[in-house]
């Protein structure tokens, strides 16, 4: 028998072969995720050249071009990606399969001064009366607006103070008993009542009710308008019991209805799909007569069911909506087009029970969220670049009410002990 003799040149060659057909077979196998955009300075919008972006904990990334413009694979989602760039606010971006097109905006990092500790002041009644209590309050341009009453509600007026406490404008006493204070889209403050709304107007120091229009027609305009931008209103749309809220944008001009995304909570809605009691009892708005029923309506309507905790808010260039059944933040431009994800490390904080309460404070734009743990409630505020929750304060009171927060200090309601009507304006500095 001949034997066929092989070069040891020639066994390189086959070797590698085989070689590089089993890689790409192992390559074939794999699923790449192609991702493409572009990086801006945040408020002038000018494409950024030479910014870092790396996938963490591999060493995949990438750097823009000149026109801000960038493109990469990841194999494996989720993932984090690091965005830095010297001099700028380094951001931290959740890749998944909810958009593959990127647009992001950096912001010039602060000038660094020596770190002070600053000390929360000593609480402070903002509005606290012998005759009147606040049912309601909205703060709108370093004015306080305060829905005030005594003799409950035979008699209600509306205050409006500025943050450092001088009246600046009241009203005339009410002909009927107000509800709440509600702002809309616009910027627009109105008293509601349980069945119609009034818009407020300032005339210097009197205020005044003006175009009073029925409570549903208000609902169907204005309820669920909830942002703007000069181009575009956005609005919620609350289904399935209150555990689904979908978002949609609608073109000022042309009135185009644009969907942008829906948060909901799918383990509450898997139960209600197999729970039919459950969903006949959430769809039932009055409160049966007997003890026994009404115990396990109001478990199902306030405890088990309770509607899912979502906001949304216009921040610099984007509209932010923060998702918290997933604890993430979702990024759109101006007409309601993705941008990107931010996780929020809800996890990292061990400082009791998360509210899912989302508060913005209009003057700095900054974000806080709260914990409660046996009544007391902590104040964190969210980097808005990396997810990350820092602790700000401890409110004083026990089971505030409404806390808002606004020029760095947290406003809330708090029900003074005493007589029946005794509920008062209060805040604290951080």
């Amino acid at each position: 028998m001949k034997i066929l003799k092989v070069k040891p040149s020639l066994w390189f060659w086959l070797f590698l072969s085989l070689f590089v057909f089993a890689g790409n077979g192992s390559v074939a196998q794999r699923n790449y995720n192609f991702f493409y955009g572009k990086v801006f300075q945040a408020g002038t919008k000018t494409p950024m050249p030479e910014v870092n972006l790396t996938i963490e904990g591999t060493r995949t990334g990438t750097v823009t071009d000149k026109t801000g413009s960038f493109s990469f694979f990841v194999d494996t989602l989720p993932a984090t990606m690091i965005v830095s760039h010297v001099g700028f606010e380094t951001k931290t971006i959740l890749l998944d399969a909810t958009s593959f097109s990127l647009t992001l905006y950096l912001t010039r990092k602060p000038t660094e001064l020596q770190e002070v500790e600053i000390r929360a002041n000593a609480h402070e009644a903002f509005f606290k009366d012998d005759h009147y209590a606040v049912l309601d309050y909205e703060i709108d341009s370093n004015l306080v607006y305060l829905l005030i009453f005594r003799q409950r509600l035979s008699k209600a007026e509306l205050v409006c103070k500025s943050i450092y406490g001088d009246t600046v404008a009241t009203s005339v006493m009410f002909y009927f008993r107000p509800e709440r204070l509600f702002k809309d889209c616009l910027g627009n403050l109105h008293v509601l009542s349980h069945d119609s709304g009034f818009q407020v107007f300032r005339q210097e120091k009197l205020l005044h009710l003006i175009h009073p229009v029925n409570l549903k027609k208000f609902d169907d305009v204005l309820r669920n308008c909830i942002a703007s931008t000069p181009e575009v209103l956005f609005f919620q749309k609350i289904s399935a019991h209150g555990q689904n809220v979908e978002y949609y944008g609608v073109n000022r001009k042309s009135l185009l209805k644009n969907p942008i995304t829906q948060v909901g909570d799918e383990k509450k809605m898997k139960m209600l799909r197999r729970n039919t009691d459950d969903a006949q009892l959430l769809g039932s708005a009055i409160p049966p007569n007997s003890r026994e029923d009404f115990v396990t309506w109001n478990y199902v309507h306030k405890i088990l069911y309770r509607p899912v905790k979502t906001f949304l808010c216009r921040i610099g260039d984007y509209i932010c909506i923060f998702n918290t059944p997933l604890r993430q933040i979702e990024f759109y431009d101006a007409n309601g087009n993705f941008s990107y994800k931010l996780a929020l490390k809800i996890d990292n904080v061990k400082d009791g029970r998360w509210t899912n309460d989302i508060m913005i404070d209009e003057r700095s734009e900054k974000i806080f969220t709260t914990f409660v743990s046996n009544g007391l409630y902590n104040l964190y505020e969210i980097d808005m670049n990396s997810g990350i929750l820092k602790k700000r304060l401890t409110i004083f009171h026990y089971y505030p009410e409404k806390i808002r927060v606004y020029n760095y200090f947290v406003y809330y309601l708090y029900n003074v002990s005493g007589d029946p009507d005794n509920k008062m304006l209060y805040r604290q500095k951080f």
